[in-house]
């Protein structure tokens, strides 16, 4: 909580309870000052501010006009004393810089990456055998991946834990207010559902009732068929419908959804998938890469499911 306030509403309390009593009543109970039933932490505009301006992010700046990353962040009502799960942070880090500093004083930043099931299918998408050195990486990610996560805060800033899907300790579960994947539900639905579905159901093992899953997603257009696009994830789209029904059957309610990053001229179609589009541009033709550039980053959805009493 902040302090200030604290400090302003007890004394608020007391002049009222002065009053009350110079008018024949009885003073305000001290049991109505107690932290938690005065305020909830919300977003923190001011604070998410100083972290979007700290010279760590430099080169990241350039895109926060196409992620949104504070109004996003503002939608899914971000507390700096959340303790919040980024989903598949990657190894370039670019919100773990926003999200890390964020909450780095009062609250608590998570890593969630992919099992060596995931990663073993993925290689053999690829026609490759998942080799020892590779194998073990992915065992020891939650030991190794802390001291790297940490880089991307201030001197010191904890990071609190590190987590493979499937492998949720009993002391993590029920303790995070959100858990966050930004632009990573596809790869979770590359193979089988069943990724999908585990993801769910370890999203909710880590939640404090009332927490938060917040969804930024690449869109895949509804009226696609099967024949016509491929809304397995594969080319980084999925349909809104689908990632709405996956998290309902898995007992979450959506809350709310936005269209703070939705981009009306991405057809959705490309052969190469979303990473036609900026930043990627991977597309075949290169003569096309100043039409790419003039579409812009991918449309997505925004969506905040919570998890009910």
């Amino acid at each position: 909580m902040n302090k200030t306030f604290y400090a302003m509403t007890t004394a608020t309390l007391i002049l009222a309870g002065c009053n009350a009593t110079e008018a024949g009543h009885k003073p305000v109970s001290a049991q109505i000052v107690e932290p938690a039933k005065v305020e909830t932490a919300k977003f923190d505009a001011t604070r998410m501010a100083a972290v979007l301006g700290d010279p760590r992010r430099d080169e990241d700046r350039a895109r926060d006009s196409s992620r949104h990353t504070a109004q996003t962040l503002e939608f899914f009502d971000l507390a700096p004393n959340a303790h919040v799960v980024e989903v598949l942070p990657g190894s370039s880090g670019w919100y773990t810089r926003v999200l890390l500093p964020y909450v780095a004083e009062t609250g608590g930043w998570y890593g969630l990456n992919y099992n060596v099931e995931l990663i073993e299918e993925f290689a053999k998408n690829r026609g490759e055998v998942l080799t020892d050195e590779r194998r073990e990486r992915a065992v020891n990610w939650p030991q190794d991946y802390p001291t790297k996560a940490a880089t991307n805060g201030p001197d010191g800033a904890p990071v609190n834990g590190a987590y493979l899907f499937g492998g949720i300790p009993n002391e993590a579960k029920g303790k995070m207010d959100a858990v966050l994947y930004i632009r990573a539900l596809h790869h979770m639905n590359r193979f089988d559902s069943i990724f999908f579905e585990q993801a769910v159901r370890d999203s909710y093992a880590l939640l404090k009732t009332g927490g938060i899953v917040g969804v930024v997603q690449h869109r895949a257009k509804e009226d696609y068929s099967p024949t016509e696009y491929d809304s397995t994830g594969h080319k980084g789209y999925l349909p809104q419908s689908l990632v709405i029904a996956m998290f309902e059957k898995g007992g979450f309610v959506l809350d709310a959804s936005s269209e703070i990053n939705a981009n009306p001229k991405d057809t959705a179609d490309y052969e190469g998938g979303v990473w036609t589009l900026p930043p990627a541009l991977r597309g075949k033709d290169e003569t096309m890469q100043d039409h790419y550039k003039a579409i812009g980053e991918s449309d997505r959805m925004t969506l905040r499911f919570r998890k009910p009493d």
